[in-house]
């Protein structure tokens, strides 16, 4: 037999654990049809459980059916992040999102003072020779280790020499997050080049880093 509240209950912890709590949705008719929302409801009848989402007009859009609360629950989580992701991406080309949240808004970021932050410590741990990005998403440098602030998010990634992006993109909620962790890519990467300098190894890109200086420089510990 279901427990509604149960399940309910599980619906909105799953929520709250995403951050999604500023998205239009409704849990099994707790209101009447609305404009750009999604919607899990459970028909009695049929005993089926029915995720859709609806658009301009309160329209619907594909009603999926499932016999279990686990698959329904997938789906509607599942229609909550595409929300969040056709938002986001329609703000980022400039257009108008289906409605306003804070997790598409374009944030009022300064991005000028953020990257002066960041390349005042960069000068004070004696980075300034390492190959590095700020706020240029686009940039083609070769070798370099990006900061950049995108789809509301601050984002971190290593690049080739072909500027082809390296392993994964890092996002953080905050710059101070980011700036940590870009910190801590850079301590590596005089690390792992100082090490190979000692095997005899060769270098992406020259740097008195990893010369017979820079043998004896030394990291800040908070690699």
């Amino acid at each position: 037999m279901r427990d509604e509240a149960k399940e309910r209950s599980e619906l909105l912890l799953a929520i709250q654990d995403l951050g999604y709590e500023s998205l239009r949705y409704s849990i099994f008719n707790e209101h009447r049809l609305s404009e750009w929302e999604t919607r899990i409801d459970y028909n009695p009848e049929l005993k089926l459980y029915e995720v859709y989402s609806t658009m301009d007009r309160a329209s619907t859009g594909s009603i999926f059916k499932f016999k279990t609360f686990e698959e329904a629950k997938e789906r509607f989580i599942h229609n909550l992040k595409l929300t969040v992701f056709q938002n986001k991406t329609s703000v980022e080309n400039g257009e108008v999102p289906e409605y306003s949240s804070p997790l598409w808004d374009k944030l009022d970021i300064d991005i000028e003072s953020l990257k002066n932050i960041v390349e005042k410590e960069i000068k004070e741990r004696g980075f300034e020779s390492l190959s590095y990005v700020l706020f240029d998403e686009d940039s083609s440098q070769p070798w370099a280790t990006h900061l950049f602030f995108k789809n509301g998010k601050f984002q971190i990634n290593s690049r080739d020499e072909r500027s082809y992006i390296v392993g994964k993109t890092w996002e953080f909620d905050t710059m101070n997050e980011a700036k940590n962790e870009f910190f801590k890519i850079l301590s590596q990467t005089v690390h792992a080049e100082q090490l190979a300098n000692e095997f005899g190894f060769s270098h992406p890109y020259p740097s008195p880093l990893w010369d017979e200086e820079g043998k004896r420089f030394n990291l800040r510990q908070d690699m």
